[in-house]
């Protein structure tokens, strides 16, 4: 193993942890290659919800880990571009709403807008602490 994937891991390691903490995917994939980033942001949440909501885990887990994947290879373009990787972010309330109209049929679009604002309060955290940091935590 070398140095960059030792760092890769423990980064990702880290980030779980975070994520299971505060939920915060998209920082993930600003910091982090597309497949770490999808992988520490779906087990993360994923490890969150088996505590509180333990029905979510699976969708959770893919919801968060495609909207990290998506954001994360959005994110890695150029100029302005890369502002579209915000509209990666649509994936979860999406992911949660198909999911909850299985389970809940009629009562899925309640909490529709509880996802869409726990989408955008994340990536706007992640954003502010990337500007924050000046890109310096990215490996």
């Amino acid at each position: 193993m070398n140095d960059r994937h030792i760092r890769l891991i423990t980064t990702a390691g880290i980030l779980s942890a975070a994520i299971f903490i505060a939920i915060i995917a998209i920082l993930a994939a600003m910091l982090l290659p597309a497949g770490y980033a999808a992988l520490c942001a779906g087990v993360g949440s994923m490890l969150a919800d088996l505590i509180g909501f333990p029905v979510y885990a699976p969708i959770t887990f893919l919801v968060k880990g495609l909207t990290a994947l998506a954001f994360a290879l959005l994110w890695r373009q150029n100029g302005k571009r890369r502002y579209f990787a915000f509209l990666s972010i649509l994936i979860v309330p999406v992911g949660y709403f198909l999911f909850e109209l299985v389970l809940f049929r009629n009562y899925a679009w309640v909490d529709l807008p509880l996802n869409l604002l726990q989408a955008t309060t994340g990536a706007g955290l992640a954003l502010a602490l990337d500007r924050m940091s000046g890109s310096a935590f990215r490996i």
